[in-house]
């Protein structure tokens, strides 16, 4: 069986072909018991029937369009039971993996054993979906998890009816779709900062730092006394750390999900449907953290419902409409450039969706690919108003220490709000 590659499935791909990111979406999570490794398989191989694309391998047929090839695997080939001695280190080299992505399967699940207590740890291929996609992933798994500890019946829907960008398109009129194509929203709007890191292609890490609850309900606190979102505090801060670091001020692009023009928020299937959003607050960041956060809060609330941010998308989806499939790629390849600093908000990981039968989730945190020098991305999640911030790179010691240096920074610009 083949499955169609989409437009955003082609794009993600460029970033690894351009040397931006790999393509693994990452997800871990700690519980204070055992899960049925079992009970996860079968629900992977029930998952697999609702999504095959996780079975698939990428053949790529250029200068035809590429298509994705059902390699029928089951989870016996996706799922593992991995017993260790220190679940934090196997935990990060489990993360930091590769996926085939010509051979498959695209998704990969290790259930880390330290004793009585286990981690799970969720690879999957980006080119099938942003974080919005693999969290409907993630709540499917645990709830067809659930079902089969509970003896009940498992029904899962198919997941693939619609992967397009045109369902964006479609749940607009002619009129506001013409606003789109016409806007004069940037399509790669960013600036010319960059870290200088060696690199070290051997060495993908993952640097995190944990908001405790207790500090995150003071900055949700905050948040909503100064009517700002929790988006708002972060960009401020890391606008606030990268001025200091640079020594100016550069437009910061924000990840967003454009499910929110669609009905109920809802895509028609598990796929990636994400733009950027730029945050430029002008030459001056003002003297204290309230100020820049002022000016954060009117430059974002005036972009969020902003046609404008679909275009970039939707011209994505015309190229690949209008074009032959070779003259298509060639120009993407070409002409498309990659924010080399930038900040992606993931949101809240549903932790009543995420249950796996009566094991206790006590953390859970989900970040995006890891990245090529010189590219930089802070991801943040939040689980039970618990928040992580990760840093991802293919990096040398030295380069890790920058990113610790920074990520410490970051931690003491959100402590010294009040």
């Amino acid at each position: 069986m083949e499955y169609h590659v989409e437009a955003w499935d082609i794009l993600q791909n460029l970033f690894e072909v351009k040397q931006i990111n790999n393509h693994v979406l990452h997800f871990t999570a700690e519980f204070s018991d055992e899960l049925n490794c079992t009970w996860v398989k079968q629900a992977v191989n029930l998952l697999a029937d609702a999504f095959p694309f996780i079975r698939c391998g990428f053949k790529d047929t250029y200068p035809h369009r590429p298509v994705w090839v059902d390699y029928g695997y089951t989870s016996d080939q996706m799922v593992s039971l991995i017993e260790t001695k220190d679940s934090s280190f196997t935990a990060q080299k489990f993360l930091c993996q590769e996926l085939d992505l010509e051979k498959g399967p695209q998704m990969k699940i290790g259930v880390i054993r330290k004793g009585k207590t286990d981690t799970i740890c969720v690879l999957m291929n980006h080119m099938l979906c942003d974080a919005a996609g693999f969290k409907e992933i993630l709540y499917k798994l645990a709830a067809t998890y659930t079902c089969l500890k509970d003896q009940k019946q498992v029904r899962i829907r198919s997941m693939i009816e619609d992967r397009s960008v045109r369902q964006i398109l479609k749940a607009h009129s002619l009129r506001d779709r013409m606003k789109i194509y016409c806007s004069k929203a940037q399509l790669n709007p960013h600036g010319d900062q960059e870290f200088h890191f060696e690199g070290d292609l051997s060495n993908p890490f993952i640097e995190i730092r944990k908001i405790p609850r207790q500090q995150f309900l003071l900055l949700k606190s905050y948040a909503k006394n100064h009517h700002a979102s929790i988006n708002d505090i972060m960009m401020t801060a890391l606008l606030r750390v990268l001025f200091r670091f640079f020594g100016d001020i550069a437009p910061l692009p924000c990840a967003i999900d454009l499910r929110r023009f669609l009905p109920e928020h809802k895509a028609g299937g598990v796929c990636n449907l994400m733009s950027n959003l730029s945050c430029y607050v002008g030459p001056d960041l003002g003297d204290s953290f309230e100020s820049t956060l002022f000016k954060v809060k009117k430059e974002m609330d005036a972009q969020k419902n902003n046609l404008g941010c679909i275009k970039n998308i939707a011209l994505l989806e015309k190229l690949f409409t209008v074009l032959p499939y070779k003259m298509a790629y060639d120009l993407l390849k070409k002409y498309f450039s990659n924010p080399p600093i930038a900040f992606t908000n993931i949101g809240i990981l549903n932790k009543d969706r995420l249950v796996f039968g009566s094991s206790k989730m006590m953390d859970a945190y989900m970040t995006g690919s890891i990245k090529y020098i010189p590219n930089f991305q802070v991801s943040l999640t939040t689980f039970d108003d618990q928040a992580t911030l990760c840093v991802n790179l293919y990096g040398t010691q030295d380069d890790q220490k920058i990113i610790i240096d920074f990520l410490d920074d970051f931690m003491r610009e959100l402590q010294s709000i009040n």
